[in-house]
């Protein structure tokens, strides 16, 4: 090889250089930065396999050569990460050290040979002054690192490094305040923002209900035949709202008519009869009974048939879910239809699971946030606790609380829902941030 093919690699090699130097100053994030040191580095040096390791604000693979979504527990994800994190702890004076398996611990050693070329090399990110930096590059291929490489590579690190640290958010001012002298007094003052009072608060699922609605069950066995009145719509009294399937009663009821038509004809006849024979006359207390019995039965069906026809108590709103649910479903008698309530009596229901249980006073604040209005709060007055817990729908131990609405809030829709802040007693900040890890140390030892 001339001179002059010496010269012309020399600076072509600078000018890769260069060229890498000005495409990571003009990165616009540090994602675009970890594109080029993984894959464009190897335009200046060859390589097979590398990978960008930051340790700040934790430990973590940000990029792998070739790689367009990366799986950070992927094994080889998580074997990359264990070289670097040794790595970085044996780390010497230089920038730039070469890698091989023999200088690992065996668990990662033994895995060399599956995930990367023979031949390695760390590269420190931000290393100055004896800072252990905030990174490294790691670069693996089949042939051994000269020494005019990594002195080549060290300049392009430290290019990458500059670059990185331009494009990390600013520290906040508060940081430099735990730098300075008045670092002491801050860790002083802790314990007194610790003993600060708050109020203990927990929050619950909660829902808007009616006050003691009426339930409408059914008044026979039967089967749903029409709802006659939709979901949350106004009824008045006496109203029909569903009908149960009243065939088998109408037939009944007509047969019932027949027979009691057929009993008073003979007894017509035979009362005719008694006028000339006095076996007639003796006979008819018993056509007589009949006709009562049969009069009895069409009054009973007819009874039942009027009771099939469902209708409101009184005024207010329809509560249930959709009519499809019910249409052709047979219910027995007692079971429950529907609810009648009146939209104007409403109150909050919660469901306070018994991990959250707190030292609740009577008359406690509460505040509920609707699922479709947040931003206008209902406000609560606690009345009652469940003295015992109960599995709700979501299959979660829970107890029951109730609050008033407070006289000036808004009438919310009965069944939205959403979720409630129950106030407590007044605390220190240290028990109400700590409360829970203090009841989980006090349950594992048993104190």
């Amino acid at each position: 090889m001339t001179n002059l093919d010496t010269q012309q690699r020399q600076l072509q090699g600078l000018a890769l250089l260069l060229q890498l130097q000005r495409k990571a100053r003009h990165c616009e994030d540090s994602t675009a930065l970890g594109f080029i040191m993984v894959n464009e580095t190897r335009s200046l040096l060859p390589y097979r396999q590398s990978a960008l390791w930051l340790n700040q604000p934790f430990s973590k693979i940000a990029a792998v050569s070739g790689v367009a979504q990366l799986e950070a527990s992927a094994p080889y994800v998580t074997w990359l990460r264990g070289v670097a994190e040794h790595i970085s702890r044996q780390v010497t004076s230089a920038v730039a050290q070469p890698l091989q398996a023999e200088e690992l611990p065996p668990a990662l050693a033994t895995q060399w040979a599956d995930w990367s070329a023979p031949y390695g090399l760390w590269l420190t990110l931000g290393k100055s002054k004896g800072e252990l930096g905030f990174g490294g590059l790691l670069l693996f291929r089949d042939s051994p690192w000269q020494e005019a490489e990594t002195t080549l590579l060290s300049e392009l690190i430290d290019a990458y490094s500059h670059a990185w640290s331009a494009l990390q958010p600013k520290s906040p001012w508060w940081q430099g305040f735990l730098n300075s002298h008045a670092k002491s007094r801050f860790w002083l003052a802790i314990p007194l923002v610790l003993l600060w009072p708050v109020r203990l608060s927990v929050l619950a699922p909660a829902e808007i209900v009616a006050i003691e609605p009426t339930v409408i069950r059914a008044p026979l066995d039967g089967v749903v035949d029409e709802f006659l009145v939709k979901p949350n719509q106004s009824v008045t009294p006496g109203q029909s709202l569903l009908t149960l399937e009243n065939t088998d009663i109408a037939n009944r009821l007509d047969i019932a008519y027949k027979s009691l038509a057929v009993a008073e004809t003979e007894y017509r006849s035979n009362a005719q009869q008694a006028v000339l024979d006095g076996k007639s006359k003796s006979e008819l207390s018993v056509f007589k009974s009949k006709i009562e019995q049969h009069a009895a039965e069409v009054a009973y069906l007819k009874n039942q048939l009027d009771r099939s026809n469902i209708k409101a108590p009184h005024a207010g709103i329809a509560i249930y879910t959709d009519a499809q649910d019910w249409l052709g479903k047979p219910v027995s008698i007692g079971e429950r239809l529907l609810l009648v309530a009146d939209p104007q009596q409403i109150e909050l229901q919660l469901h306070l699971p018994v991990a959250d249980l707190i030292g609740l006073d009577e008359e406690a604040e509460v505040i509920m946030f609707l699922n479709n209005d947040p931003q206008h709060p209902v406000n609560g007055s606690l009345y009652y606790v469940a003295y015992q817990a109960e599995v709700t729908a979501d299959n979660v131990l829970a107890y029951r609380l109730k609050a008033h609405l407070l006289a000036n809030d808004t009438k919310p829709r009965i069944g939205l829902k959403g979720t409630a802040k129950v106030y407590g007693q007044r605390v220190t900040l240290f028990y109400y941030l700590f409360r829970r890890p203090l009841a989980g140390v006090r349950q594992w030892l048993g104190l």
